[in-house]
């Protein structure tokens, strides 16, 4: 099996050295809806493959699509130990087995043809008591969902509207699909939603201990966002994820949404969790 890792662009505030995390976490079984749960798997398999991709290109000025990807990062997984020559050694494979995650760390050069004001000048948030800070997060998501459930469209806008500007800053879409897209959301708030209870989470820093969020720890969100919307279309069941991460600006007296992504994860005829 293998897994392809995207970026997001507005995680991207402007051209230079990007920092970036990944975690390789054990595989979750799917089910079919109404039978018994089966656990996340304890360890990691042998033999599963990753690759991440990280490549470049640009509209072309005047039309004719995009210009031809340019690779900045590739990295594979390694599936042997390395001889002293730095060649693999194909009778020593790695044994992953005992382990339940992975995490790698990479840097790499970013050319945007933009700069956005996100949470470089923005308070440190780890010098806050994490107890207290997870609960004035929590009591966030609490009041962005309430907006939705209760159909205050207006709410949503005032919550959203600096991020979603900053979103079609890196996006480049153009003014009218931009006013679509802002507009469907909206009319999807106004509709009045009901999201599932937040059951659990943790508290997870990102940008430099500027930006927050909760992700979810159970083995269907990990690592998601805690926001989670269920509906069922045709045979499909889905889960709208809905992925909230905060900044506070110096001398900002609240939190504020930097960005944000939106998955949706649909489920033939499985429990959507």
């Amino acid at each position: 099996m293998t897994y392809f890792g995207t970026i997001t662009t507005p995680t991207i505030l402007k051209s230079g050295t990007q920092s970036l995390k990944i975690k390789i976490y054990t595989y979750t079984p799917f089910v079919n809806k109404g039978s018994k749960p089966l656990p996340q798997e304890k360890y990691l398999k042998n033999g599963v493959k990753f690759e991440l991709k990280i490549e470049q290109t640009a509209w072309i000025k005047g039309g004719g699509g995009q210009e031809e990807p340019k690779n900045i990062l590739t990295y594979n997984l390694p599936q042997y130990e390395t001889n002293s020559k730095g060649e693999e050694d194909h009778n020593k494979p790695i044994d992953y087995s005992g382990q339940t995650e992975l995490t790698r760390e990479f840097t790499f050069a970013a050319k945007v043809p933009y700069e956005l004001k996100g949470w470089e000048n923005s308070e440190d948030l780890t010098k806050i008591d994490t107890l207290e800070l997870k609960d004035k997060v929590l009591n966030f998501y609490q009041n962005f969902r309430g907006a939705f459930e209760n159909g205050d469209s207006n709410a949503y806008i005032n919550y959203i509207s600096k991020a979603e500007f900053r979103m079609f800053q890196c996006y480049y879409p153009g003014l009218e699909e931009a006013k679509q897209k802002s507009k469907k959301w909206i009319d999807f708030a106004s509709q009045g939603k009901v999201f599932e209870p937040i059951e659990s989470g943790e508290l997870q820093f990102s940008g430099n201990g500027k930006v927050v969020s909760i992700r979810g720890i159970n083995s269907w969100d990990k690592n998601e966002g805690v926001l989670r919307y269920r509906y069922k279309k045709g045979p499909f069941n889905y889960v709208l994820v809905f992925d909230i991460f905060l900044h506070k600006p110096k001398g900002a007296k609240d939190f504020e949404i930097v960005w944000y992504n939106m998955l949706d994860k649909n489920f033939f005829k499985r429990e959507a969790r």
